[in-house]
């Protein structure tokens, strides 16, 4: 699967991304193909889906994730973070408190974020 794609969600055009990555030369590409593809959108306009489900959090991984999710952070207006279990739940809050970002929530699958994002 491309670590990409924009869907279209009852008439709602939402980014799905999936970096989940047990590693962190993967985790590199995948950041270097989505960056200039937030880049190209307006300020505060994407809805997304972003999936780590199944992905390895160590330091590097954690801090690269902690850059990516503030480098975002203009261009998102809300994301659903799907895939969270464990341990990243913790990664999870240490990236919001990182970022300072509130426009992030924790939802359990595709298809209930989809659901939750086109009512924002």
């Amino acid at each position: 699967m491309p670590s990409y794609e924009w869907l279209v969600h009852n008439g709602k055009r939402i980014l799905y991304m999936d970096i989940a990555t047990k590693e962190t030369e993967v985790l590199k590409d995948i950041i270097a193909r989505i960056e200039p593809v937030v880049e190209k959108e307006p300020p505060k306009s994407i809805l997304c889906i972003c999936n780590v489900g199944g992905g390895k959090a160590n330091a590097e991984i954690t801090q690269m994730l902690k850059n990516f999710t503030k480098h975002n952070e203009p261009y998102m207006k809300m994301t659903a973070v799907i895939g969270v279990e464990g341990i990243q739940k913790i990664i999870f809050s240490g990236v919001l408190l990182f970022t300072g970002r509130k426009n992030l929530i924790l939802k359990n699958s595709k298809e209930e974020a989809l659901e939750w994002l086109i009512e924002q």
